[in-house]
């Protein structure tokens, strides 16, 4: 199996395909702006857990495409916070197009572009920084159901009991 189509394949688990674990989308269905914006003590919130998923893959994906992510930040703090203070379903939908954009990104990419660096200053090859993209992804997935199970919003028929 090539290493594009082993990225799709994690990707799909992490957008909508339900496979060893809950995709973003049943993770991220059926919450409220309400229970999306619930803090627990000094933890993110699902809402700001999202804002920053979509800071980081937006990021690397307009690095992917060969353009300048844009404005640089000072800590990876800031990124858990609304650039523009956009609601609830406008986050959602932000960060569904994001991912269906990495898929057609990757989708159409040339073969020889996962050797190749991803940063200007380290030697990354795109390879080494896609897997790790879909690793947080994943990570952060399974926060946001332990959060909503925490809560008691989640329903375990959507999946991990």
């Amino acid at each position: 199996m090539d290493q594009k189509t082993i990225f799709l394949r994690q990707m799909a688990a992490n957008h909508n395909e339900p496979n060893w674990f809950v995709p973003v989308e049943r993770a991220l269905d059926g919450l409220t702006p309400e229970q999306a914006n619930e803090k627990n003590g000094i933890s993110n919130s699902i809402s700001e857990i999202v804002n920053h998923l979509i800071f980081w893959n937006e990021r690397y994906l307009a690095r992917f495409k060969g353009i300048s992510p844009g404005r640089k930040i000072e800590s990876n703090d800031e990124t858990f916070h609304s650039e523009n203070d956009q609601d609830w379903e406008s986050a959602k939908k932000q960060l569904q197009n994001v991912l269906n954009d990495w898929v057609e990104a990757v989708k159409s990419a040339e073969d020889d572009l996962f050797e190749k660096s991803a940063h200007e200053d380290r030697h990354d090859p795109w390879y080494s920084v896609l897997a790790n993209i879909n690793i947080h992804n994943a990570y952060h997935i399974g926060q946001i159901v332990e959060i909503r199970k925490t809560n008691g919003n989640w329903d375990p028929k959507k999946g991990v009991h």
